[in-house]
């Protein structure tokens, strides 16, 4: 018999963007929710602390 592992849904230390895949930097909590950005495209993700499921995305402009 053959163990499937579980998955691991926590929240990763790490996200790549999804537009330029760099790597998006973890900027603070708002509002109960992690707010990660990417630098160069200006992308923005708003996850939920109680369900990493839920995301919101947004843009600003790049630095």
């Amino acid at each position: 018999m053959i163990a499937i592992p579980l998955s691991d849904d926590s929240l990763p230390g790490k996200l790549n963007c999804s537009t330029c895949l760099l790597p998006m930097q973890y900027q603070t909590k708002k509002d109960g929710k992690f707010l990660w950005q990417c630098f160069k495209c200006g992308k923005q993700l708003l996850i939920s602390s109680e369900n990493s499921a839920y995301v919101e995305e947004y843009w600003s402009p790049p630095r």
